[in-house]
């Protein structure tokens, strides 16, 4: 269920809200992307809250993402210049796969990735902050099944074009070779400016937040 927190501003424009998933009580609508297996919401394994959702390899030679859901998707246009924020933690195996995509973001007829460094820990929550801009390193993605990231930069229009008409977004769970677990809690990033169209006049604000 989705539930609107809405907050009286006394400023002249309203700044752009987060779209927020801690996972607290249920897994909000997440899913996975390529060939993960046993998804699920653990409310014992929460970072700072009461759940987070994880999954399991099932080695069949490709890269397991977890996945947004499609609700909250679509014109992301305000992303732009913002970051994507995510708490990862290992479950199973060890960082041993760099280099690769740790967020594919789908849309406008393209596929971008970036790796930013992302090293989950086992049995320890790490933070990251992945700036959506295109003097962040975002490439093309040659193949989305195996993280794979072309030689080719991600331009801003390309960057702009994504995020649109956004039908994708991805987030890296498999850093291993061979069997591998992983778990992530605490996603947030900016929704789209159109989100807040009835805000035109600068009076109010609005806090969305998945349930």
């Amino acid at each position: 269920m989705r539930s609107l927190s809405i907050i009286a501003l006394l400023i002249a424009t309203p700044a752009l809200s987060n779209i927020a998933y801690d996972f607290d009580s249920d897994a909000q609508g997440w899913g996975l992307f390529s060939d993960g297996r046993d998804f699920q919401w653990d409310g014992s394994i929460g970072n700072g809250g009461l759940g987070a959702i994880r999954a399991v390899d099932v080695v069949a030679g490709q890269f397991w993402f977890f996945s947004a859901p499609s609700d909250d998707l679509g014109n992301l246009s305000g992303l732009y210049g913002n970051s994507i924020s995510y708490d990862i933690m290992g479950i199973q195996g060890s960082q041993t796969i760099t280099n690769r995509a740790d967020i594919i973001l789908v849309g406008g007829g393209l596929e971008i990735g970036i790796a930013a460094g992302v090293a989950p820990v086992l049995n320890q929550w790490t933070s990251w902050d992945i700036l959506v801009d295109a003097s962040a390193s975002w490439k093309i993605v040659s193949s989305a099944s195996g993280a794979s990231l072309s030689a080719t930069d991600a331009t801003q229009a390309d960057i702009q074009a994504v995020l649109a008409d956004l039908t994708g977004m991805y987030f890296r769970g498999e850093y291993t070779n061979g069997a591998d677990q992983s778990a992530i809690d605490n996603v947030s990033f900016v929704p789209s400016p159109g989100a807040l169209s009835l805000l035109g006049f600068g009076a109010l604000g609005i806090t969305r937040r998945r349930r």
